[in-house]
């Protein structure tokens, strides 16, 4: 392979995996904004249930919501505590590293 080429590989390769890595990072930054937005939300779930009469005939179960929302912020913060493994692209082979040729 000639240098060109491989310098090309590698450019190429570079560009997937910071494309790669910045995805990464946006998702993360869109997760925890929806958290954040769980959070308000529990807020106006908590005024809305202060509002309901208790004697309707059909009454909103605001303890079940409450609950599926800390499931939900629960397993996003779970999701972004996790350790982020470094972004590598898919698929290729390695590099070899061994560039000096040895006596046989």
């Amino acid at each position: 392979m000639k240098p060109a080429s491989i310098f090309a590989v590698a450019a190429i390769s570079l560009s997937a995996a910071q494309t790669a890595s910045a995805d990464v990072w946006a998702e993360r930054q869109a997760l925890a904004a929806i958290a954040s937005e769980i959070t308000a939300l529990e807020r106006l779930v908590h005024d809305a249930s202060e509002m309901a009469e208790a004697d309707t005939r059909v009454e909103f179960n605001y303890d079940f919501l409450m609950r599926d929302l800390e499931t939900i912020r629960a397993g996003i913060a779970t999701h972004l505590s996790q350790p982020m493994n470094p972004v590598m692209p898919a698929g290729g082979e390695g590099l070899a590293g061994a560039y000096s040729k040895g006596n046989k």
